[in-house]
């Protein structure tokens, strides 16, 4: 049986009384947006300038104060400084906000941007940016995430390297002196910020680093870079890959043994490395390799293999360059494109730096963010290339804490190494990387000092 839909026909009075309920949600519709627009949005127009602003919406009270003072004093200066001027060209004077908003777990931030126009070629724009700390429940600037009172000279210092690569990669040819300027230790120049996943980000506005025609330049730092500069609750990447999982040892075994670090230079290399490698599990030991950042592609599975076993895995640079004869910029870049090349091969990062020929002073210890180590036995096996000389050397001279200074370029320094293990590990020495004996010896390294044995 078909059943056929009842038509619903309304009264007069229902179809009235529909009709209202209609206008009324409209009218209440309408009302909340016009409500909307002016608690985030203002225009104001008269003959002679165009004001629009563009107020953040976000639901922290403190920031949306701090921006409204911010917005309203700058719209006063702006209708100060057009107040007598008579001579109009025929285009207005304008007033415009615009704001970016970032937002993660621990941290609210507002990055208000002010264009203003007032005659000449161009827009003037003035950046202004507020941070809210949700643990602290405060608002906060940059000094308040770096780690100590140094951290700012070092943050302006990676970021020198950052903008002047920037430069490069994008054929800008940023002015050097220029660029110092902007980035001089000082928290005003680095306002504008973002902790975002890859790292830190910061944004340097038109004229700061760069001419007017660069426009807004924005570096990222990655994390691992930032150790000891930012604190590290807001260093947001993933530690435990920078950790040896497999092979880390048992460092109590060790406790009441004498300690000796055997480092080795300029390789890595195929035969020499690989030989060395093969026998440390003789005298249970691990090295520290101060390897070459141009050598590191070459022999990779070398290294992975070093690295995997354990063994400490140091920056000797890229291309063996005195850094003291380097700008600031080339110093920065020898020890980092060697550092990316290690992670490369490694997933791991470094935070030792030995300066080729020992060469180093606070300026670039300053630059490189990193633990310098140097040594106190040197065995000049490059120039004598003697296993029973390097052996006998290193045997005389061995104290607990030393920093033996070898080269795995060389087969008879590899030999001469071993040599010297087997000897004075009948005299309770314990071979151990520069971790470890920090670890071990219950030291701090820091990063301004130079280490020439660990005691």
């Amino acid at each position: 049986m078909k059943y056929k839909k009842k038509k619903i026909k309304l009264t007069k009075f229902g179809k009235i009384f529909f009709s209202l309920i209609g206008i009324f949600i409209i009218s209440i519709f309408m009302l909340s947006i016009n409500s909307f627009k002016h608690r985030f949005y203002k225009v104001e127009e008269s003959d002679k300038y165009l004001i629009e602003i563009n107020y953040p919406q976000v639901k922290n009270k403190s920031i949306i104060a701090y921006s409204k003072e911010y917005i309203k004093n700058m719209e006063n200066d702006f209708k100060n400084n057009i107040e007598g001027i008579t001579d109009l060209n025929s285009a207005k004077y304008e007033f415009k906000t615009d704001y970016e908003i970032t937002e993660n777990e621990d941290m609210l931030g507002v990055h208000l941007i002010i264009y203003e126009y007032t005659g000449g070629a161009h827009y003037i724009r003035h950046d202004k940016s507020y941070y809210y700390e949700k643990d602290e429940e405060k608002v906060v600037s940059i000094t308040d995430f770096l780690e100590d009172e140094k951290s700012l000279d070092k943050l302006a210092n990676i970021s020198y390297y950052y903008v002047m690569k920037y430069s490069d990669e994008n054929d800008l040819n940023f002015d050097e002196k220029m660029v110092k300027s902007g980035l001089e230790c000082d928290p005003k120049n680095f306002e504008h910020f973002n902790f975002i996943d890859a790292g830190l980000e910061i944004i340097f506005p038109p004229l700061q680093v760069a001419c007017h025609a660069a426009g807004e330049i924005k570096i990222l730092i990655p994390y691992n870079e930032l150790e000891g500069i930012i604190k590290s609750k807001y260093l947001n990447y993933n530690k435990s890959e920078d950790e040896h999982v497999n092979n880390t040892r048992n460092l109590k075994e060790f406790s009441n043994k004498k300690l000796i670090a055997f480092t080795f230079d300029d390789g890595p290399s195929y035969i020499a490395t690989n030989k060395l490698l093969d026998n440390l599990d003789r005298y249970n030991a691990r090295v520290t390799f101060f390897v070459l950042g141009s050598r590191v592609n070459d022999y990779n599975v070398t290294l992975k293999r070093a690295y995997d076993m354990g063994n400490l895995i140091g920056s000797h640079t890229y291309s063996h360059v005195d850094l003291t004869t380097l700008n600031n910029f080339n110093v920065m870049e020898e020890i980092k494109k060697t550092n990316d090349a290690i992670k490369e091969v490694t997933n791991s990062d470094t935070l030792y730096l030995r300066p080729p020929y020992g060469n180093t002073d606070s300026e670039i210890r300053n630059l490189a963010n990193m633990y310098n180590i140097l040594w106190d036995l040197d065995t000049e096996d490059w120039k004598y290339k003697d296993p029973e000389r390097i052996a006998n050397y290193i045997v005389e001279n061995a104290h607990d804490g030393a920093i033996v200074l070898l080269h795995d370029l060389y087969e008879t320094s590899v030999d001469g190494a071993l040599l010297a293990m087997e000897r004075l590990e009948k005299e309770g020495y314990a071979f151990v990387t520069i971790e470890e004996m920090a670890i071990i010896k219950n030291i701090d390294l820091e990063k301004d000092k130079n280490y020439y044995q660990i005691q």
